[in-house]
């Protein structure tokens, strides 16, 4: 029994020996190179890229990098990935099953650009280091990764950019699970979005956006799902976005109001929708200003509209409205199609109606300009062109026209019944208002 318990003992401190040995012997391990390089290729494997890290600071089971660098292999959906001041948690009791197992990583800054995949000519990447020898052999290979929390995100995939987002990442098959809050969207074409928060998926060098809630100006808000990459689609909302926010610079001193709607975007820049506006206000158009002057009636100056609709196209920069109608109740409603050209040129065909009342202000303009009579209006053809900042239009001089004729046959009847020194006096009326008659 005695010699059972002293080979027990020894046994004993035997085991507790190759322990703390095994343990020193891991610690010195996973503050070496090659445990370093073990990671790196890990990691590119995983990412389908060439990895370096920083040297690796340890503390228990805590591991801090100053940074690390991923440039994707060719073909690849990333091209290249640069975080800053990691820092890990590892699970060393997975090591007994056969992986290092990372719980979570959180960085400070992540910068990162991802595209369309293309494997028809991808070549093989080649390893960072070479395999782990000796004793370290016998240790796991392979990594489990957890959670990715980053504070500051900023990616690009596709033309899309996400900017100053708080961000998690976790695999979930072959692919990768994105939630985020804070920061902006950047699309290819204007305006800058903010984000609320948004949820989604990178499956084999595809980005699919389960859902985005998204801002524009103080109260607009956005939500968009879909495929967000190349030949992708993505389906979009809005309301309550005021014109302001999202107009070119040159539109927003002729149009206001609340806008909403909803489109079908498509990778990569084109852009189907109906747009719908409450509160709306059209100000700045030489065309309104020529009947305000007419009519004497200053509404047509800042002429309140309360209802917008239309249906749009935007693609290759050039915007097609069709369908449009605007009315503002009591003074005019229009009707028609226009397309904004990427260089500013202006094209639009419409249907102007007017009261009434309106008209009784243009004499000869029922008569011979503003012929229809439906719904309630009077209704003429309207054509535009020229571009946003300096626009043209053909009913001004119409109106014009018809004043003067107006004026003129009325003279000529006047001339028939009026004394002789009355005459020359109405003959110089009409000999002023000739030249406005083409």
């Amino acid at each position: 029994m005695r010699f059972l318990w002293i080979s027990l003992g020894v046994l004993f401190i035997l085991a507790v020996a190759a322990l703390v040995t095994g343990s020193l012997w891991m610690g010195s391990y996973v503050r070496s190179e090659p445990f370093r390089g073990l990671i790196s290729n890990a990691t590119g494997e995983v990412f389908d890229a060439a990895a370096v890290f920083e040297p690796l600071r340890w503390n228990g089971s805590s591991v801090y990098s100053e940074s690390a660098g991923l440039q994707g292999a060719p073909g690849s959906a990333l091209r290249r990935l640069e975080a800053s001041q990691l820092r890990a948690e590892v699970n060393w009791r997975a090591a007994f099953s056969g992986a290092w197992r990372v719980e979570e990583i959180s960085m400070t800054r992540l910068d990162g650009e991802w595209g369309p995949s293309d494997k028809s000519g991808a070549a093989a990447r080649p390893g960072n280091m070479q395999s782990p020898a000796g004793l370290a052999a016998l240790l796991p290979h392979r990594f489990e990764l957890g959670l990715l929390k980053i504070d500051n995100a900023n990616l690009a995939f596709d033309g899309v950019r996400i900017s100053d987002s708080a961000l998690s990442v976790r695999p979930d098959g072959s692919g990768w699970v994105f939630q985020g809050t804070g920061g902006e969207l950047r699309l290819p074409w204007p305006p800058v979005l903010g984000i609320t928060s948004f949820r989604a998926r990178e499956q084999g060098g595809a980005l699919f956006l389960t859902e985005g809630q998204l801002r524009v100006g103080e109260n607009g808000k956005i939500t968009a799902s879909g495929e967000s990459s190349g030949g992708g689609t993505l389906q979009v909302s809005w309301e309550e976005v005021k014109a302001a926010d999202i107009l070119p610079e040159k539109l927003r001193k002729h149009l206001d109001g609340t806008l909403s709607g909803n489109a079908l975007v498509s990778f990569p820049e084109q852009v189907t929708g109906t747009v719908r506006m409450r509160e709306g206000r059209i100000e700045n158009v030489p065309l309104l200003a020529t009947v305000a002057d007419f009519t004497g009636n200053p509404s047509f100056r800042r002429m309140p509209l309360q209802e917008v609709n239309g249906d749009f196209l935007y693609t290759g920069g050039t915007l097609q409205v069709k369908n449009f109608s605007a009315e503002s109740k009591g003074l005019m409603r229009i009707e028609g199609s226009a397309v904004l050209e990427k260089g500013g040129g202006l094209n639009g065909r419409f249907q102007v109606g007017v009261t009434p009342q309106t008209l009784q202000w243009l004499p000869g303009s029922r008569e011979r300009v503003f012929k229809q009579a439906r719904n309630g209006y009077l209704w003429t053809e309207l054509s535009v062109g020229g571009t946003v900042g300096h626009p043209t239009e053909n009913l001004s001089a119409r109106l014009i026209e018809a004043m003067g004729v107006e004026a003129i046959d009325r003279g000529t009847n006047l001339l028939k019944d009026a004394p002789g020194a009355a005459t020359e006096g109405v003959r110089g009326v009409l000999d002023i208002l000739r030249p406005l008659v083409p």
